[in-house]
């Protein structure tokens, strides 16, 4: 039996964030934002714990339980879901948080470790000049601090100075081929350098490893879809969807909003064919907003 997925294709700004009248929903907003902060970043399950922080702050906020009024609830969680991946730093630090625990997180050599905790108190207050004075001095210390050389190669992109980040990046996989942050950014990096077969070799790489992460199909796509080849782009973006929606994931919105980009564009190509194809081989059906 197959299972049809249904998508509202998004329309590209947020109503609710344009009408700063709407207290109601900007509270709930604010108050999941702050709860999300409180996660574990080693949690097993990040996500259901972000769907929590989002029903608690609407329980705490609607408490007439009629079914009109769940209706209105449930609207209200799509607009916040979609409001916090667009401003809830707490958020987006969440879901790309590499795990701890893995080897080469941390460093023996304390002076390594040292730099390289001042290193992310300036890189989480956006003096990217002195994290990369600190995190440099870590991996000079330490050379096999994955961590370091990650949080190093952030800063260089930050810095826009993408070469330098790409390099940190590579400097990180020579010590853990696997490393989940690494593989995706530098294939972002190498992107925005405009260096788009090597992004695609990445994000390829990354989808060999991570089988069931949908960031890399959602890059991949997006890179494709843009280099003319819509129909490999579109069924990577769809997947990264029908992905994010099994795990619950915030970021289905960003990824439904991109596919309703190439839903229009494709209609004003008058090409919908293309766009057809790959939703019947993910059963999906569109419902427009």
């Amino acid at each position: 039996m197959k299972i049809i997925t249904y998508i509202a294709l998004i329309s590209v700004t947020l109503g609710f964030a344009q009408d700063k009248n709407d207290e109601k929903l900007l509270a709930v907003s604010n108050d999941a934002c702050e709860c999300i902060s409180q996660i574990d970043t080693e949690s097993d399950d990040k996500n259901l714990g972000i769907k929590d922080c989002i029903n608690k702050s609407l329980d705490a906020k609607i408490v007439d339980e009629s079914s009109a009024e769940n209706k209105v609830v449930e609207m209200n969680y799509k607009t916040v879901e979609n409001y916090l991946v667009q401003h809830c730093k707490s958020l987006k630090e969440l879901a790309f948080t590499e795990n701890k625990k893995f080897k080469h997180a941390s460093s023996d050599n304390v002076l390594a470790q040292l730099a390289y905790d001042d290193g992310m108190e300036y890189i989480n207050e956006d003096d990217i000049e002195n994290a990369i004075i600190k995190f440099t001095k870590a991996v000079e210390i330490d050379p096999n601090f994955a961590f370091a050389w990650d949080n190093l190669g952030i800063s260089y992109r930050k810095n826009s100075e993408y070469e330098k980040a790409i390099a940190s990046y590579k400097k990180s996989l020579e010590i853990y081929p696997e490393g989940r942050l690494p593989l995706l950014n530098i294939a972002i990096t190498y992107n925005l350098n405009k260096q788009y077969d090597e992004a695609v070799t990445y994000y390829n790489k990354f989808i060999d490893i991570y089988k069931e992460d949908p960031e890399g199909y959602y890059g991949l796509g997006l890179i494709l879809y843009t280099q003319q080849q819509e129909e490999a782009g579109l069924d990577n973006l769809i997947r990264a969807y029908t992905i994010y929606t099994a795990q619950n994931s915030p970021y289905r919105a960003d990824a439904a909003k991109k596919i309703g980009y190439m839903y229009k564009d494709l209609k004003n190509q008058d090409r919908l064919e293309v766009f057809q194809k790959v939703a019947d081989k993910y059963n999906l059906k569109v419902q427009n907003n």
